[in-house]
């Protein structure tokens, strides 16, 4: 029998060898043209952010865009801060507009078996809800909670005809046991009844000293020397001992930066400043030190034990871990045309991370996380202050226009307006305050509602503890000054701080630079010294005596009880507001 006779008779035998086969490549077919309509964005919920990057646009950065959380793995709960991770976050992927248009009609088709469920479909896409345990489910902003039961979330359709799509609007569920900030008793205290843990130059990590800035200061041969002088008593967050002028002899010369670097910003004698406008204006050798060896002489320990207040801690992940107040200082860069991030000012200065970069990782966990509300606040900068808030005020409205117009931010009419719930803000989608420092009244008028001058609602613990350089000094500044209590005449009554802060004291300093060692006490240490007994003996004698207290912000925040003080501070705020003493907060 040949072999060909002998198959057909066995395909005759076997009828249904030939449908799989034909069923099979079916399917390989139907499947490769799906590839090719969806391109290479999967339609599951564990997508990350999409739309265009940032970069590549003009304008508002959410007007073109979809923003989509996607799942994330928590970290362990160590407060009552609840978050989404965004360590993972990955690169922003494109949409097809094919397959967007695929998704709505999926969704829209099973949209009924989806929303009554007790947990929700959209647990295994928002894990902070799941995690929260409140059910609480996203719809679409500006629809009615019974729209959403009856209709569901739908999918913002494509406009401009092909081009990025809008904005993806995470919405919350108004509820008795929504979680605000990962709590719900707090939902209904206004924004000034509620403490908020934050971090003290919030993106001092990752900083280079600013040798271009302090070459080109030198060869120009600008009137520095003694207006730095002049203004060496201010100092800035640094304080050293008594620095001889022969602060030069004795140190080696690849160690002479130290000596304007400290001196230029200590609190000390005459002596001190003079000494370093003989430095300053020495001759051309200095300013040729600066321009080729500047970063080599530069001790690399030197910037995370002077400068970095959060070494090693992202804003990114100082939000996912639960802090919930930025302090940011800004310098201008590249001919006074962007921001950077820095910490100090003038010859003393590190530079860091652009502003643009801080607030993309703002806006990335803002639009991840519907139930937070944050604060920024735009403290100490150094450049003309004009054109500083300028660039603020273009930069924040370029990152959080929502499509519709609207800003994430809340603005007040007047002074005498009151603040919002937390519950407020996070229905109204407007989650973020902003405050300025002496940069607000350099903004051009009108001032836009939502920016608000630090000082005329908050007190700084720094203003009555800056000369301290020792945790026993700052200890009795603290209890001076709570000591005192609130007045009693009826007037207003600033919002109280805690400022774990002080700089550094080393009697021996020029002996342990003279060595080629960096002094044995640094920002870290000191932080560690002063983050948890000692603070929390602080917040206990502190909080009965003034009626407010606004936030307790330190350095190397991962290493105090910085969550633990805010969230006691959050139980008895609760706790005098349910008595009744609520208006004793604030009078607005």
């Amino acid at each position: 029998m040949s072999p060909s006779h002998s198959m057909k008779r066995h395909q005759q035998r076997n009828p249904k060898i030939r449908s799989t086969a034909i069923t099979f490549y079916l399917w390989v077919a139907f499947a490769v043209v799906a590839v090719l309509l969806c391109g290479h964005v999967s339609a599951s919920s564990e997508s990350g952010y999409r739309g265009a990057l940032p970069q590549e646009l003009d304008g508002p950065l959410l007007a073109p865009t979809l923003r989509h959380s996607r799942r994330q793995e928590s970290m362990e709960e160590q407060n009552y801060y609840g978050h989404q991770r965004l360590s993972d976050f990955q690169e922003p992927a494109r949409w097809n507009n094919d397959c967007l248009m695929q998704l709505q009609q999926h969704r829209q088709q099973h949209q009924q078996q989806r929303l009554p469920s007790s947990s929700g479909d959209w647990n295994h896409q928002h894990s902070s809800f799941q995690k929260r345990g409140d059910n609480q489910e996203p719809r679409i902003r500006g629809r009615s909670a019974a729209a959403d039961v009856a209709t569901g979330p739908v999918v913002p359709p494509v406009v401009g005809g092909g081009g990025a799509l809008p904005f993806y609007n995470l919405a919350v569920v108004n509820s008795t046991d929504m979680l605000c900030n990962g709590r719900a008793d707090i939902c209904d205290l206004r924004y000034n009844q509620v403490t908020y843990p934050a971090t003290h130059n919030s993106a001092a990590y990752d900083l280079k000293y600013d040798c271009q800035l302090a070459t080109q200061t030198c060869l120009k041969k600008e009137t520095v020397c003694q207006a730095q002088s002049q203004n060496c008593t201010a100092g800035w967050e640094v304080r050293c001992t008594k620095i001889s002028n022969t602060c030069l002899d004795r140190l080696p010369g690849w160690l002479h930066w130290l000596c304007g670097a400290f001196t230029s910003a200590c609190q000390s004698t005459e002596t001190v400043c003079l000494g370093w406008e003989q430095i300053c204006t020495s001759s051309l050798d200095v300013c040729l030190l600066w321009g080729s060896a500047c970063l080599e002489v530069i001790p690399a320990a030197a910037l995370p034990c002077l400068w970095e207040n959060q070494p090693g801690h992202t804003i990114a992940q100082q939000l996912t871990d639960g802090i919930r107040f930025l302090d940011l200082g800004t310098c201008l860069s590249n001919n006074n045309t962007d921001l950077v991030m820095c910490h100090g000012n003038g010859l003393t200065r590190a530079i860091g991370i652009p502003l643009d970069s801080v607030l993309s990782q703002i806006l990335q966990f803002i639009l991840a996380n519907p139930y937070e509300v944050l604060t920024i606040e735009f403290n100490e900068f150094d450049g003309d202050s004009t054109a500083i808030s300028r660039l603020i005020v273009a930069k924040l409205i370029k990152y959080f226009t929502l499509p519709s117009g609207e800003l994430l931010f809340w603005p007040r009419s007047s002074l005498s307006e009151k603040w919002p719930t937390l519950r407020d803000m996070i229905l109204a989608n407007k989650r973020i305050m902003v405050f300025m420092s002496d940069t607000y009244y350099a903004i051009p008028e009108p001032r836009p509602a939502w920016a608000n001058q630090k000082d005329t609602w908050k007190k700084d613990g720094f203003s009555y503890s800056s000369d301290d350089t020792m945790p026993a000094q700052l200890n009795a500044s603290y209890y001076d000054w709570c000591g005192k209590g609130a007045p009693t005449d009826g007037s207003f009554v600033q919002w109280q701080q805690i400022d774990i802060n002080m700089g550094i004291l080393a009697p021996d300093i020029i002996d342990t630079l003279k060595q080629g060692k960096i002094p044995q006490v640094c920002i870290g240490p000191l932080a560690t010294e002063t983050n948890y007994a000692f603070l929390d003996a602080i917040a206990d004698y502190c909080y009965p005596r003034w009626p407010y207290w606004f936030r307790v912000r330190v350095n190397n925040y991962w290493d105090s009880d910085v969550f633990k003080v805010a969230n006691r501070f959050n139980d008895l705020n609760v706790a005098r507001v349910k008595a009744g003493q609520g208006n004793l907060i604030t009078p607005y």
